[in-house]
């Protein structure tokens, strides 16, 4: 481990012990997961672009399920295995083989869906998230950035494209869920900075894009 790793290290978990409990702060991250927003979005992309509820229920499952469920099954697997040394994965040398599982994941989601012809809004949707994935990846090699600003930001980002309204209204989310992930002693501003950045940034432009 280099001498850079080490320091990172030090100062994620001397910022981690610092910081005392806020009941608060864990609630907002709590509602606020990255699983919870991916959901979220993609119940209201389906419900616009789908035929039918039925429809939109079936996108959404086979999201559910490969983008969320087996991520985090695996997550929960390596916890228990000690690869992992908790959920929020405060380790970043323990962070990049589980973005490449998260990425596969993705792309089998997106396989599935494209196969079972789902529409091209919601494919649009798994490619910017799976783009938003690829660059947190490439991006925690080296530095570790705040995955649930990343996607919350992405979230906001997408929503925006669909309803400028909408978006600016749950933009005003973003500081407050920044703030408790730095409150909690997860993150310093940069890394919630630069995670809302690599977010924002692959949502406007692969979704834009490709929707």
């Amino acid at each position: 481990m280099s001498e850079t790793t080490d320091q990172s290290l030090h100062k994620d978990l001397a910022r981690l012990n610092r910081a005392t409990i806020s009941r608060p702060a864990r609630l907002v991250a709590a509602v606020l997961t990255p699983a919870n927003v991916v959901l979220g979005l993609l119940a209201y992309v389906s419900l616009k672009y789908s035929s039918s509820w039925l429809a939109a229920t079936g996108w959404w499952l086979i999201t559910l399920v490969l983008v969320v469920g087996v991520p985090y099954a695996i997550l929960f697997r390596a916890i228990r295995a000690g690869k992992v040394a908790d959920r929020q994965v405060v380790r970043r040398e323990q962070r990049p083989w589980l973005f490449a599982a998260a990425i596969t994941c993705v792309i089998v989601a997106l396989g599935v869906l494209a196969l079972a012809g789902a529409p091209r809004q919601i494919i649009a949707l798994i490619v910017a998230m799976l783009s938003g994935l690829v660059a947190m990846g490439a991006v925690t090699l080296v530095w570790k950035a705040s995955m649930h600003l990343a996607v919350a930001s992405g979230a906001v980002t997408v929503l925006a494209i669909e309803n400028p309204t909408a978006g600016l209204i749950a933009a005003l989310v973003l500081p407050v869920l920044a703030w408790s992930r730095w409150r909690d002693g997860r993150h310093s501003l940069a890394q919630l900075i630069g995670g809302g950045i690599i977010g924002a940034g692959a949502a406007a432009a692969v979704y834009y894009l490709t929707r």
